[in-house]
């Protein structure tokens, strides 16, 4: 006992050693002024994953009626408008029609029969009375039902006759739009919900739009006419637009089973099409992946080396205004700043001194005291630096995000946790010393 005793206190000395050689004051995150300001809209603009697609696209429908004879052009095809695209075969087509007229003659043969013989029943029914005219007061009004019955079906027939003979005369069908065949369907196959699949698809040139998906949960963050911004992936290039449609007739279902567990529709989540009119679509091509955000002026031109603050990092801003920053020895600090300006719309302050664009701050809160050792958030956190196939490998390449979705989905469904960007709240970053030293915790 007198052993176990003594091993136990010589744990908790080594415990209360080794808790002696940490930081007393614990830690800090801080990221860089740089990088925060460098967004202009951190904290407010959500970000949507886009692609750029056709201005339209035109689906041809064969009539099921009449079988395609011949098609004039191949998938990749340029057309113009007017162009042949198929013919139809029109020798079944000939024989419907002249079958379709011997069986409207018929039915007028009929017709004109019915019509004779209630007009004998109503001669003979003038001079009955008792039972014999009510016997024939009912094959009146049979005869009668006959002929309106008969009426319809030469009607029906009729039409069925007018859309023959317009077959007949539309052997080929033309291009109604320029553009780009697309696909054709020749082989009358079924799309994944059983639907019949366009017999030809053109996708329209002379201009392109941009198509991104919006979430059920922050569908409040787009809305119809709002200006928004086209960033690129790969470069700094910036293009503008509007919203002209979001479809809400037609949601996209995503399946969330491997984020919530479940396997019922309480696990799902759907998100809507909305398509991006570009004012300029110089430099974009057909097929290129963007992020999508509601343009609240946040690239408006302004001097380069301006420190444009969130407000929320200012503590004491209508007084002593002051920020949490890292000093030369990489311990937290209170300092002093000096505020110009204030941007309503965008709710921040011109820091006109205390800080530089390499300077890095923390997030106020309770918790900060000076002193603390502090942790450092750049770049290389959020897909630059030394990871520079974050944004890349991991969204595109299966880091599960936002409703379990995965890649450009996650992004679709409106994630903003791209390079320049804070990590979505709940998210916690693991530091880029714990990376390289191997700690998976």
């Amino acid at each position: 006992m007198k052993k176990t005793a003594l091993l136990l206190v010589l744990a908790l000395c080594l415990g209360l050693l080794a808790g002696c050689g940490g930081s007393a004051e614990g830690e800090a995150s801080v990221q860089s002024v740089s990088m925060i300001c460098g967004m202009g809209s951190v904290g407010l603009a959500e970000r949507f994953a886009g692609v750029v697609t056709a201005q339209g696209e035109t689906e041809i429908k064969a009539d099921s009626n009449s079988k395609v004879a011949s098609v004039k052009v191949s998938v990749g095809d340029e057309v113009t408008e007017g162009q042949p695209l198929f013919t139809y075969d029109t020798a079944q087509t000939s024989m419907d029609l002249e079958r379709a007229r011997l069986e409207l003659e018929r039915m007028k043969n009929a017709l004109a029969d019915k019509e004779k013989e209630k007009a004998e029943y109503e001669e003979t029914a003038k001079s009955l009375s008792g039972e014999e005219l009510k016997t024939y007061q009912l094959m009146i009004r049979e005869a009668n039902a006959d002929i309106v019955e008969q009426k319809y079906n030469i009607s029906t027939k009729n039409m069925e006759i007018d859309r023959l003979a317009a077959a007949l005369k539309n052997v080929t069908v033309n291009s109604p739009v320029s553009g780009v065949v697309k696909a054709i369907n020749e082989n009358g196959s079924n799309d994944e919900m059983g639907n019949p699949k366009p017999f030809m698809t053109i996708v329209q040139t002379g201009g392109y739009r941009v198509k991104g998906y919006v979430n059920e949960n922050n569908a409040s963050a787009l809305q119809m006419g709002m200006d928004v911004l086209l960033r690129s992936r790969v470069s700094d290039a910036v293009w503008h637009g509007t919203i002209n449609e979001v479809d809400w007739n037609n949601p996209a279902q995503g399946n969330n089973n491997n984020y919530y567990g479940g396997g019922d529709d309480t696990t799902q989540s759907s998100k809507y099409p909305f398509y991006v009119t570009l004012n300029d679509s110089e430099g974009l091509l057909l097929g290129q992946h963007v992020f999508i955000e509601p343009d609240y002026g946040q690239d408006a031109v302004a001097d380069a080396n301006t420190i444009h603050l969130p407000s929320w990092y200012i503590v004491d801003a209508d007084s002593s205004p002051f920020v949490w920053a890292q000093d030369s020895r990489g311990k937290l600090e209170k300092r002093s700043v000096t505020l110009g300006d204030y941007d309503e719309m965008m709710d921040t302050y011109v820091v006109e001194t205390g800080l530089t664009p390499d300077d890095y701050i923390a997030f106020p809160d309770e918790g900060l005291v000076a002193g603390m050792t502090c942790v450092t958030y750049d770049e290389g956190n959020f897909g630059g630096g030394d990871m520079a196939g974050f944004d890349e490998g991991m969204m595109d390449g299966g880091m599960m995000m936002d409703d379990g979705m995965m890649g450009d989905e996650a992004m679709e469904d409106g994630a903003f946790y791209g390079e320049g960007e804070v990590p979505m709240e709940g998210m916690e970053v693991i530091p880029e010393e714990a990376i390289a030293g191997g700690d998976n915790t």
